[in-house]
């Protein structure tokens, strides 16, 4: 009975010191992103449904999305990942505690939902609006009831040579509106008080700018039900919206042909809202009830488009766009120079055949407005057939086929021979360089303040006429000039722009260095030793056998030193935790100490935090490269050929940097940051090794902003547990057969970066 009892208290030890350390936790196998026609997922992979909780945008710029899952444990998932998705750029994963952490990177900043679908969590993308509230134009709700609702059917796409054509059938006249987004560029079109029959499709286009073209069921109430179409656009596009009774028709125009197709929509008959219009011109007026009336259409010119959607106006009128350049992405192929000769002029069609070459020419300059002056030389006949081209590129062409030049002063068309206007040009080289060579020559002598004098006369020799000369006086800094008086008015203005003072860059730079760790760890140790023999009384009823001994205490403490000793001197299950500073030991024993128990039971937890800023700073002018350095050497001896050599190794905080201002006041900086340690507790041959945390890379940074150059995350989780084989694995008794020891270290490095230009 009393040994029955000994065992119900072991077990019950057992089960409240083993309790503390088991943690369920959910696996998680992958994170997949699927992109979709509407939307992309990112699915959690895991046996159960992940728990998520503070989904959130963490930050704007760029927009980033963090959740934590609840007791989740990553399974061979790396701490970044790349899925290689338009709107998901990058995944990262951070252990925080029992849970993980994940931040998904975005291209740009749209709603989010979490779902659970067939056993999986799901964080669900909308790409089609960004994350603000989507707004109805106050004009359209009047239009918008259940039962004037409106079916989509069917999306018919026309290519012209020209124009891109989709036609839209719709079971009555939907209110639409309408607007722009960039980066990149695309033209959203809600249909209002819509439905749409089938599952969310994209169109492949590839002509008129337009990528493709994607129809969805946007909402289905709230306010009303809407299909959205998106037209993934390469750049700022022309495009038409025409819309009818029974359907809506959207045209967008080649570039080339975006004027000409606005003329031709001004030549038409009368329309019900027929408006060519831009990308800006997002929001179509709600469609009147009454007669139809004819919108009068102003000229239509490039337009840019802006970031939000444009704003809605119960009566709009179509608007006069205004030029605006678009900065192009940076990696796209750019024309620096070319030949090509642009050609404005009104469009023109020619059919001629033996035609003089002067009647065409008249003719030409008749339809231009120009008065004409023909060399006695001129002379050739034309053969042509051109439609609608430019006349000025008409003219060109007639003019090369007979080998004849123009010259357009003012108003005055001259016609000449090449060869005639080629002898012209030389004279008149000829006689402005003997001017320059007759006139007086000037010296002048400028000093210079910013720039170096022989910096500035290797600039400029190539400025100098003949008989120029430029001097230095390095001592002083001054130039001496020789010159002829108009040349030496260009120079003076050159001089004006290269003596200019060079602004100067302060650089300050952040490494964060981060740690952190956590050790548990959990060990047993018991022994027995049982007696029946005739000696104490208690021997068995038979023969045989008549005396038992049972030794559980055999493995002595000198000889596995380890753990704590026990009254038995050693322990039949000596599992302790591999370093411990909690112990507590129990024994056991009957009054004629015939049966003896030992149990001892010991424990070590563990945490710790640090941190280590460094903030080296340092100054330098435009383009000037600059160093700063801080720390210790380490003297390495080498001995070769009986010589000792003796050098010293830099273990120090080295901040180099040449910062380049541009002209819209961001600064690129080419940069090389080591942060060097001695580690003088791991020493060979007396010397230490060193700890090196080094980023190289080029950057571009706004003036007083702060970026990331680098980061590195190390993550080191392990466990290790020692058992009895087979013992271990009794359920409830098996803990008695086995140790536990777990050791976490985090280690975060970020290098921060951040200039300014000194006013």
């Amino acid at each position: 009975m009393k040994r029955k009892n000994c065992w119900l208290i072991l077990a019950a030890i057992n089960l409240i010191l083993f309790s503390a350390f088991v943690v369920q936790a959910t696996e998680l196998n992958k994170i997949e992103v699927k992109p979709g026609v509407l939307s992309t997922r990112v699915v959690l992979v895991a046996e159960n449904p992940v728990q998520v909780r503070g989904l959130s945008y963490l930050s704007e710029a760029p927009p980033v999305l963090s959740m934590e899952l609840i007791k989740a444990e990553p399974v061979e998932l790396p701490a970044t990942i790349e899925p290689g998705s338009r709107l998901v750029q990058k995944i990262s994963l951070e252990p925080v505690g029992d849970n993980l952490k994940v931040l998904l990177q975005l291209k740009e900043k749209v709603p989010f939902q979490l779902l659970v679908e067939e056993g999986q969590t799901i964080i669900e993308l909308t790409e089609f609006l960004r994350a603000s509230s989507y707004q109805v134009n106050p004009a359209l709700t009047a239009l918008i009831r259940p039962e004037n609702q409106i079916n989509f059917s069917k999306l018919n796409i026309k290519n012209d040579p020209d124009k891109v054509s989709f036609t839209i059938d719709l079971t009555g006249e939907a209110p639409v509106q309408t607007f722009a987004l960039d980066n990149p560029y695309r033209l959203v079109v809600d249909l209002l008080n819509t439905q749409y029959q089938k599952s969310g499709q994209s169109y492949k286009i590839g002509r008129a700018n337009i990528d493709q073209v994607r129809v969805g069921q946007f909402k289905v109430t709230d306010p009303c039900p809407i299909t959205r179409l998106v037209f993934d656009l390469k750049e700022a596009s022309w495009y038409s919206l025409n819309s009818t009774p029974t359907g809506l028709k959207i045209t967008f125009y080649a570039p080339q042909e975006a004027i000409v197709a606005q003329k031709i929509e001004e030549a038409k008959p009368e329309k019900k809202e027929s408006v060519i219009t831009s990308m800006a011109n997002a929001l179509p007026a709600p469609k009147p009830e009454k007669s139809p009336v004819k919108e009068e259409v102003s000229k239509a010119e490039p337009i840019k488009i802006e970031p939000e959607p444009a704003k809605i106006s119960p009566e709009p009128k179509p608007k006069v766009a205004r030029t605006v350049v678009q900065e192009k992405d940076q990696f796209e192929p750019r024309v620096i120079q070319t030949s090509e000769e642009k050609y404005s002029g009104e469009v023109i069609s020619l059919k001629f055949k033996d035609a003089d070459l002067r009647d065409v020419i008249l003719f030409l300059a008749d339809f231009a407005g120009l008065n004409v002056v023909f060399d006695p030389e001129v002379r050739g006949s034309v053969t042509c057939n051109l439609q609608k081209v430019p006349w000025d590129q008409a003219l060109e062409i007639v003019l090369r086929q007979n080998r004849m030049s123009k010259i357009i002063e003012g108003n005055v068309l001259r016609i000449a021979p090449m060869t005639t206007l080629a002898r012209e040009d030389e004279e008149l080289r000829r006689i402005q360089e003997s001017k320059e060579l007759a006139g007086p020559i000037q010296v002048k002598t400028l000093t210079l303040s910013y720039s170096k004098a022989r910096d500035v006369q290797s600039l400029l020799k190539s400025r100098l006429s003949r008989n120029g000369e430029i001097v230095i006086d390095e001592r002083t800094n001054t130039l001496i000039i020789s010159e002829v008086r108009d040349r030496m008015e260009l120079l003076e203005r050159l001089i004006e722009v290269l003596d200019t003072p060079t602004p100067q860059v302060s650089i300050e730079a952040r490494i964060v260095e981060a740690t952190s760790t956590f050790i548990r760890n959990l060990g047993i140790q018991w022994g027995y030793k049982g007696v029946i023999d005739p000696f104490y009384g208690n021997q068995t009823a038979i023969s045989f056998p008549n005396k038992i001994l049972a030794d559980g205490a055999m493995i002595p403490q000198g000889i596995v030193t380890k753990g704590i000793g026990g009254p038995l001197g050693g322990y039949a299950i000596n599992l302790p935790a591999p370093a411990f500073n909690t112990a507590i030991g129990f024994s056991f024993a009957n009054v004629t100490d015939t049966f003896r128990l030992d149990v001892a039971l010991s424990a070590l937890e563990t945490s710790g935090q640090g941190k280590i800023i460094s903030s080296p700073k340092i100054t330098t002018q435009n383009n000037q490269a600059a160093e700063i350095i801080q720390g210790r050497q380490i003297p390495v001896q080498t001995v070769a050929n009986f010589t000792v050599t003796t050098r010293y190794v830099n273990a120090a905080l080295e901040l180099r940097a040449t910062p380049q201002i541009t002209a819209e006041g961001t600064i690129i900086m080419n940069l090389e940051i080591q942060n060097n340690a001695a580690d003088f507790a791991n020493l060979v041959n007396g010397i230490p090794p060193i700890t090196t945390q080094s980023a190289q890379t080029t950057v571009m940074v706004p003036d007083g902003g702060t970026t990331v150059i680098g980061g590195i995350y190390r993550t080191e989780d392990s466990i290790t547990r020692e058992r009895v084989p087979y013992l271990h694995s009794i359920p409830i008794l098996g803990s008695l057969f086995k140790s536990f020891a777990r050791t976490k270290q985090n280690r975060e490095l970020l290098i921060f970066i951040t200039p300014r230009i000194i006013k």
